[in-house]
């Protein structure tokens, strides 16, 4: 395959999706990894080669992919939380939590989303407390983001705490009166 010098990242990604969709998987994975190499800090290159490589039920190469992307693109919500997803598969909680602990010293206005796939992932494996916890102290820190006391009323409703679910939907409105999910 011959590609020009200056060829362009996107120009290649979008080659790589071409090939992925045609099946053609070992000219995906020359191409995603092209582009890593073009643009390691673009974070699309890293997320479609982990999404092409978990498809074809390569768990642990996905996972790879996406922790080196993550060191390029730390601060990426999507990559993050696709790492978070391909971690909790293959069963490894405490790879999950310290990627969460990594987040201690990030602004919360740039990683509260990642902060709250991380509280997600604690009620989906079970962990109550540290769900609840880690959704209180977002929602004590981020009281305007709406999007935190629906996914925890969303929690406690799957829980059926439904009074829970109820009083952090009220608590939500207090700080977010338009956001409209929690209106529902």
């Amino acid at each position: 395959m011959n590609i020009p010098r200056k060829v362009h990242w996107r120009v290649v990604l979008d080659l790589a999706d071409y090939a992925k969709r045609e099946s053609r998987f070992k000219e995906a994975k020359i191409l995603f990894k092209l582009v890593a190499y073009l643009q390691p800090y673009a974070y699309q290159g890293w997320l479609e080669y982990a999404k092409m490589e978990e498809e074809c039920g390569n768990q642990e190469k996905s996972r790879k992919i996406l922790i080196e992307g993550l060191k390029f693109s730390s601060l990426n919500e999507n990559l993050f939380i696709k790492a978070v997803k391909v971690e909790e598969k293959l069963g490894n909680i405490e790879a999950v939590r310290i990627l969460i602990k990594e987040l201690k010293n990030v602004p919360i206005d740039k990683s509260w989303r990642m902060l709250l796939e991380g509280a997600l992932f604690e009620g989906r494996i079970g962990n109550k407390n540290g769900a609840r916890s880690q959704f209180r102290e977002l929602m004590d820190k981020c009281q305007t983001y709406g999007p935190l006391f629906f996914e925890a009323s969303r929690y406690e409703e799957r829980e059926s705490q439904f009074e829970e679910s109820l009083s952090i939907c009220e608590e939500g409105l207090e700080f977010n009166p338009k956001y409209g999910p929690l209106w529902f």
